[in-house]
């Protein structure tokens, strides 16, 4: 009877660490999101912004310790959880796009034109 006891409680304990990590686990993922920004501009983009210029890629973290916030055409809070890519398009000189897409077409706006 003693050791019937144990497993419940056991099982439990393991399902609880277990959720803890997958807590901590996203949350810290969220945090590891590659936002891009310019280091004059206020704003930070999602990858296929079109007001993203020649952003270079940063975390979210460092978007918002640097005081940046979140552009309001392409709104990148609500698309962080977007899968991405890197475009499969060419650039002039031949070379592949650095830009991250979450198009099923595998380019980004530029390229989809």
């Amino acid at each position: 009877m003693a050791i019937e006891q144990l497993n419940p409680s056991l099982k439990m304990k393991k399902v609880l660490v277990l959720s803890l990590f997958l807590f901590f686990g996203l949350a810290l993922k969220g945090f590891g999101q590659t936002v891009y920004a310019s280091a004059k501009g206020e704003k930070y983009h999602t990858a296929d912004c079109k007001l993203s210029g020649d952003a270079d890629g940063m975390t979210l973290a460092a978007a918002k310790k640097a005081k940046k916030g979140a552009c309001g055409v392409c709104k990148p809070d609500e698309h962080l959880k977007d899968k991405v890519a890197q475009c499969n398009g060419k650039t002039a000189d031949g070379t592949r796009c650095k830009r991250m897409t979450s198009s099923s077409k595998g380019k980004c706006y530029q390229h989809s034109k």
